[in-house]
């Protein structure tokens, strides 16, 4: 860790890779602002515009670092401060001509899916309106949670993630008026890990070979002080009449030396994404082998004060709800409510560059609170603290 610090302070001060912004529109969650001279919105991390010399590169190769020491306190019992590398990527972008760009991007400390690549697609650009993107891409969602990029990894709250993989399809950007940009989205289902196998009365359930699904997002600034990601997406689950509806709301308002962030999303699943209240229920009865159909709720609300030059002071809050859409084994009720968690972010970060964020350090504690309201369950309730000391790097091989 020491050796790699002294790496960084001896090579950093003569490179630079890309110069970020906090104004505009971020258009995916690993996508970044340009600079752009007419400042029209960016539609894909692809498509920036950077201050190198040469701004037509055919060929960039990036490598995105991230690594963390986690000291963390569960049930009121401390554990052993780890060392993690959580983030290792190889990220190559180019453009073939004036009309045709692309990307491709592979995390390497992926074990579980090394012959996987993440993310894989061709932009064209049709004309100063219309684009088309092919390929496996990230999910057109709304909200600033989802957009923010590396950096920002920190701070985010992981629920909000409910699938680990990316979707294949296509993705038509339109350009209506300046600083507002539509999007329509097809892409193929992620299969649903958790999906049932046999209904609530005991028949095997009717599969969809090739499920769809759709995103219609509108994003839009103001005067570069406000701005705006709004999408809603339903797509088809592996299981006839069975859907994933995302509703996602964010907003971002510059107000230097502050920003403030303010997010709202509903997903409405029935099969649940990420299993958590599912594995709960299987726990206490090991004859119950269906999936949980939930609604959760989540506001989220994050203040960056930039109170000094180079360092960030940043405070956070989550607050999730989840209800149930059916009932399960007298356990959870039709449309009642079940959960209650909230999730709380302090934490101060120092970027060496005021006009590059490639390499950020940052401190960080995080109170996780789980609160079950139904009796049968709420041994399961958790209070949760994180202490976390990292670093994060872009580095720029080509």
């Amino acid at each position: 860790m020491i050796s790699f610090i002294l790496f960084l302070g001896f090579f950093y001060p003569f490179h630079s890779i890309y110069s970020y912004e906090d104004e505009g529109i971020l258009h995916q969650k690993d996508e970044e602002i340009s600079h752009q001279k007419d400042e029209e919105i960016s539609h894909q991390k692809d498509e920036e515009i950077s201050h190198q010399k040469d701004e037509n590169s055919r060929f960039n190769m990036f490598v995105d670092f991230v690594s963390t020491i986690n000291s963390t306190v569960k049930k009121e019992s401390p554990e052993r401060a780890l060392f993690s590398e959580d983030h290792l990527t190889l990220e190559m972008i180019g453009k073939i001509n004036d009309k045709i760009s692309y990307r491709f991007v592979k995390k390497l400390n992926d074990i579980e899916n090394y012959k996987t690549i993440d993310l894989a697609y061709l932009k064209y650009k049709w004309n100063d309106k219309l684009h088309f993107l092919i390929g496996k891409q990230p999910y057109s969602f709304g909200s600033i949670e989802y957009s923010n990029g590396l950096h920002e990894s920190p701070y985010q709250y992981a629920n909000v993630y409910k699938s680990s993989d990316n979707p294949i399809g296509f993705n038509f950007i339109y350009i209506p008026i300046k600083n507002h940009e539509l999007q329509l989205q097809v892409v193929n289902s992620i299969k649903n890990p958790m999906g049932n196998t046999y209904n609530r009365d005991g028949d095997e359930v009717k599969k969809v070979n090739n499920p769809i699904g759709y995103s219609v997002s509108w994003n839009w600034n103001l005067n570069k002080i406000i701005q705006n990601r709004w999408s809603y997406s339903i797509f088809q689950e592996n299981e006839d009449q069975k859907f994933w509806k995302f509703l996602a709301l964010g907003s971002k308002v510059d107000l230097k030396p502050f920003f403030l962030e303010a997010d709202y999303i509903l997903s409405d699943e029935d099969i649940e994404k990420n299993g958590s209240i599912t594995e709960v229920l299987r726990s206490l009865n090991s004859y119950y082998r269906n999936v949980a159909s939930v609604k959760y709720g989540t506001c989220l609300f994050k203040l960056k004060y930039n109170f000094i030059p180079k360092w960030n002071l940043i405070v956070k809050g989550v607050y999730e709800i989840g209800t149930s859409k059916r009932g399960v084994n007298d356990i959870l009720e039709e449309k009642k409510l079940f959960k209650k968690e909230y999730t709380y972010y302090g934490g101060i970060e120092f970027v060496p560059s005021i006009n590059n964020d490639d390499l950020n350090f940052h401190l960080l504690y995080q109170n996780q609170r789980i609160n079950y309201i139904v009796d049968p369950i709420q041994k399961e309730n958790k209070n949760n603290h994180f202490i976390i000391l990292g670093l994060s790097y872009r580095i720029n091989m080509l």
